[in-house]
């Protein structure tokens, strides 16, 4: 399993520092990562960082380093889009029928039981 070296682990706080959005966050307290997995990788807080940013940086440092790159391969690997064609999008009804309208029965107010029993 590969394990990512102290040294690089520091730089990746840095970025997560540089990349904060927020002034104070209780989620992270004010690190910029909430932990490190198993892989002693940062995981980035949610709320505060911006991760588009930060992973941009991530990915430029990992191409200037060559041991990281076979590491962190799939970060420069582009996904191929699929385009949704016009005949597998279903047409839209533009007119309700009447039977599909519920009529609301509710009325607010105290619930009333027909059998209650009276003590006295």
């Amino acid at each position: 399993m590969f394990k990512l070296a102290d040294e690089h682990l520091e730089v990746a706080q840095e970025i997560a520092q540089q990349y904060r959005r927020k002034k104070h966050c209780d989620h992270c307290y004010d690190r910029g990562w909430i932990g490190i997995n198993e892989q002693n990788m940062l995981v980035l807080c949610p709320h505060c960082v911006d991760r588009e940013a930060a992973l941009e940086e991530w990915k430029n440092y990992v191409s200037e380093n060559e041991d990281l790159k076979e590491h962190f391969s799939e970060l420069f690997e582009e996904k191929p889009v699929e385009e949704e064609s016009e005949a597998t999008i279903p047409a839209a009804r533009t007119r309700k029928s009447a039977q599909t309208q519920v009529k609301k029965t509710f009325v607010p107010g105290k619930k009333k039981f027909s059998r209650t029993k009276k003590i006295g």
